[in-house]
């Protein structure tokens, strides 16, 4: 075989085992928000349509695709919000709302049982990936509304804890699912509390 076929022939491998694993977290997910974290990886392979050998070449164990389910979504939440377009500062602090509410509306029942039981501002402190990345781009966004005098010099750790307080993935799930609320009234609601919160002028 060439080696252009050769490079052809293992393109689709790698395709179909990208997709495999994609499928896997679906089903972690799916089962997280069902059941919490009292599964199997046999379980997520089932769900997934996929057998029980096939997850354990992708995961170790069920910890470990719990982590890399929390892992992906995560880092999908982050990236969102860095590809959100400029606007003006109190525009910026409502589209990282509205993005976060709408990805927290498909994962927040699975994302409940996965919580740590520290505080934000402690884990911060301790380093961990997601919390330091998300309260950088939070308080970035509250830095630059307070500079532009849209609201009243504030400690920025406290609004940034109310911020991610507000935000609550519980909250989004109560609102969602309990209450049948669409994700633009959620959105927009919890926006509007946020920036009372915030001492918006205005607001």
């Amino acid at each position: 075989m060439s080696a252009a076929g050769a490079r052809a022939e293992r393109q689709p491998r790698r395709g179909d085992a990208r997709l495999r694993r994609a499928a896997l977290l679906a089903a972690v997910g799916e089962l997280l928000a069902e059941r919490g974290t009292a599964f199997s990886l046999a379980d997520a392979a089932g769900l997934a349509g996929l057998s029980t050998a096939t997850a354990y070449r992708n995961f170790a164990d069920t910890d470990s695709a719990v982590d890399a389910f929390w892992a992906e979504l995560t880092a999908e939440l982050l990236d969102a919000f860095d590809r959100l377009p400029a606007a003006d500062p109190i525009g910026d602090i409502r589209a990282v709302c509205r993005e976060w509410v709408a990805q927290a509306s498909r994962w927040g029942a699975a994302a409940v049982h996965v919580r740590s039981p520290r505080g934000v501002l402690a884990r911060r402190g301790a380093e961990d990936p997601f919390v330091g990345g998300l309260y950088e781009r939070l308080a970035r966004r509250v830095e630059a509304a307070i500079a532009a005098g849209l609201v009243p010099s504030q400690d920025v750790r406290f609004a940034v804890l109310m911020w991610i307080t507000v935000f609550d993935e519980r909250a989004v799930v109560d609102l969602t699912r309990t209450l049948g609320w669409t994700a633009d009234r959620t959105a927009g609601h919890l926006t509007e509390a946020l920036l009372r919160v915030l001492d918006v002028r205005g607001s």
